[in-house]
């Protein structure tokens, strides 16, 4: 077993020991009250940040030097930008001095983990990179009621040797537990959790949507008793029949976080299962639908129902295209960002939490991966190694098991070449008349849904109600 539960409960009381250590150290306390000082909602605050942002670009981002001397300059005046503009011409939109030197500060690029099918690289401050990340955790934190220090379980979008415990110090103290995505079929997952799962008490639980629903039915057939005071769940959509599962499970509501990597979090859910954007932080738009934003029309292809989602055929004042600016994003401005996305109209609640309101967000549906003898499998892993290859832009589409159209841009032998890497490490897993093999179509369009959104993951099967394999690659 490689996790006993008593090298666990050491390894979870050290770790409790240091966390509490490190809270009470003058940079714990220093980087809290940072935190503390924005976390009430502030309009005020947003358009000073938006007009900070906005001339930044004006004046030091190469990117948008056309906008240059302009007078009285909107968020209107400036582009849409798109994913691909981020890749062609990432060097452009760094803020830089007259010399043409970025300003004083620690920097770290980040690289999106490719999950939306468009990996991009991004340039941040230590300063700022994380900050209003860690604000809007500590509002829907505070919003969901969790005790200032605790314990989670994370179901994120892990990979093989990501650490099982490790410590979380912002914006609360919390010990984080790493599980991957229920794989009954491998040992170690099982194994950890078997050894972590109910084992101790858990105040929050965080992940994909589909690998909270999988560890609330992990829970149900063992007889597990997990309560937390919070469910929050992102990166896919949540169905309603998800939601029953989770809430039987763990005795309280899912409440979904919106996000994305290259503006960070954005909104999350009230009561009323409404989505509120942060808009002293990420400023929203939903810009409306048809109008070029979203790029279906570049293709041609609109079906009256796409089969992979099932969406219906909205009117253009129904939905919208979700446009984010990131207003701490001043060392590379991400402003009006395209996400690909796709919301109702913007609308009001009285629920008592401020920010622009849309109902629930048409995310990205189910998108697990046929086996050639019929068994799931988690999409996560495959998109994280294409994205690692370097494609800049690709999609998944699946119309018989065992199969998976790669869509590309750009080169094809570099494709290729990914193609052939990835097809060499999936059989040396799989073998023979298992899991799915990957077929490249440079030449094949991307696939829209209905109403217009660019889903990473097309899949034309009916998928049972089976756990996912994740530990393939």
């Amino acid at each position: 077993m490689p996790n006993p539960p008593s090298d666990l409960a050491h390894a979870f009381h050290e770790l409790r020991e240091r966390t509490t250590r490190k809270a009470s150290s003058a940079w714990f306390r220093e980087k809290r009250q940072e935190i503390e000082n924005l976390t009430p909602y502030s309009p005020d605050r947003g358009r000073e940040r938006l007009d900070h942002l906005l001339t930044t670009a004006v004046r030091r981002v190469p990117y948008y030097r056309a906008l240059h001397g302009r007078e009285r300059l909107g968020l209107g005046d400036f582009p849409l930008t798109r994913k691909e503009d981020l890749s062609a011409h990432g060097l452009d939109f760094i803020s830089r001095d007259a010399t043409g030197l970025m300003e004083p500060g620690r920097f770290f690029l980040a690289r999106t983990s490719g999950s939306t099918g468009q990996p991009v690289t991004l340039l941040s401050t230590a300063g700022t990179g994380s900050l209003s990340n860690q604000v809007i955790r500590e509002r829907f934190s505070a919003h969901l009621g969790l005790p200032d220090t605790g314990t989670v379980l994370n179901l994120g979008l892990l990979f093989p040797g990501t650490q099982l415990l490790e410590p979380m110090m912002l914006p609360r103290p919390y010990i984080k537990c790493n599980l991957r995505g229920y794989d009954p079929d491998a040992p170690d997952i099982v194994a950890d959790y078997e050894a972590v799962v109910g084992r101790f008490p858990v105040d929050a639980i965080t992940g994909s949507s589909s690998r909270v629903i999988a560890l609330a039915r992990f829970c149900l057939s063992r007889g597990i008793t997990l309560r937390p005071h919070g469910v929050v769940a992102g990166h896919e959509h949540m169905p309603d029949s998800g939601r029953r599962i989770i809430e039987e499970a763990f005795g309280t509501p899912v409440t979904m976080l919106y996000a994305t990597s290259e503006t960070g979090y954005a909104a999350y859910e009230c009561g009323r299962r409404r989505m509120h954007f942060q808009d002293d932080l990420v400023l929203p738009e939903i810009a409306p639908a048809g109008d070029g934003a979203t790029g279906a029309e570049a293709t041609g292809d609109e079906p009256a129902r796409d089969r992979a989602t099932g969406d219906e055929p909205t009117g253009d004042d129904a939905v919208g295209a979700v446009v984010l600016t990131s207003l701490l994003s001043t060392p590379m401005p991400i402003i009006r960002y395209l996400t690909g996305d796709l919301a109702p109209r913007p609308t009001t609640c009285d629920c008592g939490l401020p920010g622009t309101v849309t109902d629930a967000l048409q995310g990205r549906a189910r998108s697990s991966l046929v086996g050639l003898d019929g068994t799931l499998y988690s999409p996560y892993a495959l998109l994280a190694a294409l994205a690692e290859a370097g494609l800049p832009d690709f999609q998944v589409v699946q119309h018989e098991p065992g199969t998976l159209d790669l869509v590309t841009v750009g080169p094809a032998e570099a494709a290729e070449a990914c193609v052939r890497d990835v097809n060499r490490r999936l059989d040396a897993h799989f073998g023979a008349r298992q899991g799915f093999r990957l077929c490249h179509r440079p030449r094949h369009p991307f696939r829209f849904t209905a109403s217009g959104k660019r889903n990473p993951v097309v899949q034309h099967l009916p998928l049972p109600d089976s756990p996912e394999r994740s530990a393939y690659l």
